[in-house]
């Protein structure tokens, strides 16, 4: 028998599941770390893994302004000025490893000047499916945990039947999707000019996640 536990925003309560039965129970803690990267409700989940163009992005700087020895104090006062004069952002990349949930995901392809390696849902949901069948482990698949049953249930038929139109049709917007998004800082740069203080909390908390982590936070807004 499988116990597990989460805190249900909502009314404060904590959730607990045995097998696919909910009970109520008060002060409970998840005992699944992974799952509980969330503030009500809201699941996002971002890790810098590289950066790279720096110092040949200050060094162009340098050609630019005949100021070699200057050129990163230069780059201070440009960083700032969009519509052009900050172009050498666009030779500094970073690639973050971001867990998210699809309608998320819809907004930030709209950033195309990046590239996006995804888990593929033919390769990940359908394995994943045809192996699990309860619904506390299925459900984690998805933001808040908290999916109908009957969806649940229709999504394990379709990936037993290998019917992955099936499945695509029906899959929640709230499937947590796994990519490695390589952008510039130009790129971060306008994502947080546009999207800080969004109505779709999901970006503020993206935001600040990549701030923590990036080397050269000062030549962002």
């Amino acid at each position: 028998m499988s116990l597990y536990y989460w805190i249900d925003d909502h009314n404060n309560e904590g959730k607990e599941y045995i097998n696919n039965n909910i009970f109520y129970a008060t002060d409970i803690i998840t005992d699944k770390e992974e799952i509980k990267n969330m503030n009500n409700d809201i699941f996002m989940e971002v890790k810098v893994l590289e950066e790279a163009g720096y110092h040949s992005a200050i060094r162009g700087i340098g050609l630019s302004y005949n100021k070699v020895n200057n050129a990163e104090r230069v780059s201070k006062k440009l960083c700032f000025k969009d519509g052009g004069h900050n172009k050498f952002l666009e030779s500094m990349m970073l690639w973050a490893q971001v867990k998210a949930p699809r309608y998320w995901w819809q907004e930030a392809d709209t950033y195309r000047i990046s590239t996006k390696q995804s888990e593929s849902t033919m390769h990940t949901i359908m394995k994943q499916l045809s192996i699990e069948n309860d619904y506390y482990s299925i459900s984690c698949l998805f933001e808040n945990n908290d999916i109908p049953m009957f969806t649940v249930e229709k999504l394990i038929e379709y990936a037993r039947e290998k019917n992955l139109v099936g499945v695509k049709r029906i899959l929640p917007e709230g499937f947590l999707q796994t990519r490695i998004w390589c952008f510039s800082y130009k790129t971060l740069r306008s994502i947080v000019i546009q999207r800080k203080n969004h109505r779709l909390p999901h970006w503020d908390i993206f935001i600040n996640q990549i701030k923590d982590q990036i080397q050269h936070e000062d030549l962002l807004p």
